[in-house]
């Protein structure tokens, strides 16, 4: 009888705590569910926590990139390098803004951005560059920083799957070289507030812009207008959306920040082991645990499989998995191959490399993403392997 689990396993699950829990019950009890004093509070452990000197947090990621790029005053034509293996808002956000999303390939060994690759698509309509530290292992910022600096880019980190990451000691955030970066805290992140994303920044000019572009364009903190201290009064500077950030989300999110570390820390092992136990199945390709310049936050186990060797192609994999009840996740098809981005390059064919992307390609066709979350019980990675080495033996049986 073949290997399979009784129950279904998902690639990912958050973790939730009783302080969570008695925290959300406590701000519905006090009745004040939306933006408040938690979410203040939020902001600055979160400043803390990543040494950036501002926070500010919104409804998702993706929104805080749209408010990053319209803070930059991205405009109809700019160009933006990045990568085409991230989730398809990193380009979708440019290209809201009217901006072109030019794309570069990646590193075979890191997935991500290849630094070598970007000078060459930089053109002199060219404003910005942004990383995506893919699956939570950052990019090879002094090379990036070093061409933005040299052609005077700036830098937005896309470090949605980062948080808690580091680059040679630093978290990722805390340098100053990046105009800002991006964090999410959706539900399959290493910390969640059940939506939710942050830019960090250093500089105190983009403060009231980026504070009033995610309400209404109000200027200052709009949320005390409903308290003692506060005045009903508002001013609107500007017409923006509504993209605010709720206290019952802080409630989950001050207690999440402070197990991020040892979330991240039980992730790595749980990431080493994989790498222990699949390290002579030679039917796939492992990823890069990176290493003191490069730390990783371990947000996914992102493998990639050798069709050639396995006999079987990556989605008949997860099928098969799937069907042994092992759930898996695809991060992520490359951004350039979904219909629109196809329709779009083609009117755009300055705005890939003329080589095009094999790598990313190469890749998006063979990866997927592993169950990885901190209470992964070592007996389920144990049985998703065992069941991975029975999959690659019965296909070659046939």
């Amino acid at each position: 009888m073949a290997l399979r689990r009784e129950s279904f396993l998902p690639f990912s699950r958050p973790v939730i705590g009783q302080e969570e829990i008695d925290e959300m019950i406590d701000s519905i009890q006090s009745g004040w569910l939306t933006t408040g004093p938690k979410t203040a509070q939020f902001e600055e452990r979160l400043a803390t926590y990543n040494n950036a000197p501002y926070v500010r947090v919104m409804n998702s990621a993706t929104t805080a990139q749209e408010i990053s790029l319209q803070v930059m005053d991205l405009q109809p034509g700019d160009e933006v390098i990045t990568s085409s293996l991230t989730w398809v808002s990193t380009l979708s956000t440019i290209i809201l803004r009217g901006g072109v999303p030019v794309l570069v390939d990646i590193d075979p060994r890191t997935l991500n951005i290849d630094p070598q690759k970007i000078e060459a698509a930089i053109t002199p309509r060219t404003k910005g560059i942004i990383p995506v530290h893919l699956t939570g292992l950052p990019c090879d910022m002094d090379a990036i920083w070093s061409i933005a600096e040299r052609h005077q880019l700036w830098v937005i980190e896309d470090a949605a799957q980062a948080m808690g990451a580091s680059y040679k000691g630093k978290k990722i955030g805390s340098d100053p070289r990046s105009v800002m970066s991006i964090f999410s805290f959706h539900p399959n992140k290493n910390m969640t507030t059940g939506e939710g994303g942050a830019i960090a920044f250093h500089d105190e000019k983009y403060l009231n812009r980026i504070t009033r572009l995610r309400f209404h364009g109000i200027e200052k903190d709009a949320w005390k207008r409903q308290s003692k201290d506060g005045s009903p009064h508002i001013d609107v500077v500007e017409p923006a959306r509504k993209a605010n950030f709720m206290d019952l989300q802080a409630a989950l999110g001050l207690h999440q920040l402070p197990r991020l570390d040892q979330f991240n820390l039980r992730r790595g092992e749980l990431f080493n082991r994989y790498l222990k136990l699949l390290q002579d199945v030679e039917e796939c390709q492992l990823p890069w645990e990176g290493n003191q310049t490069f730390g990783h936050c371990f947000h996914l186990f992102v493998f990639r499989i050798l069709p050639e060797k396995a006999g079987l192609s990556r989605d008949e994999f997860v099928q098969a998995l799937k069907d042994r009840n092992i759930g898996t996740g695809i991060h992520y098809r490359p951004a350039h191959l979904h219909t629109f981005y196809r329709n779009y390059y083609q009117a755009h064919p300055q705005a890939l490399p003329p080589q095009g992307l094999p790598y990313a390609e190469w890749s998006g066709d063979r990866l997927l993403s592993l169950p990885l979350w901190p209470t992964l019980a070592e007996e389920d990675q144990d049985l998703t392997v065992s069941i991975i080495k029975d999959l690659f033996i019965s296909a070659k049986k046939k």
